[in-house]
């Protein structure tokens, strides 16, 4: 599975983009922006991890100090 994430301000281009999408058999959907900010959340606490630079526990008290927000 590949996954593309774009990222405009048009909404008749992203429309356009979503229709071509699925006339090529992918998945489309459309997500706020808080979704896109959790989504490099993720991805940047994985980084962290993979690479040595955030432990686990680390993580745990960036994510419940999101959680008391």
């Amino acid at each position: 599975m590949e996954t593309i994430i774009l990222r405009g301000n048009s909404k008749s281009n992203a429309k356009l983009l979503q229709e071509l999408a699925r006339k090529l058999n992918f998945s489309a959907k459309k997500i706020s922006a808080e979704e896109a900010e959790e989504i490099g959340l993720f991805y940047s606490i994985k980084e962290g991890l993979d690479s040595g630079l955030m432990v686990e526990e680390e993580k745990n008290r960036f994510i419940s100090s999101l959680e008391d927000e």
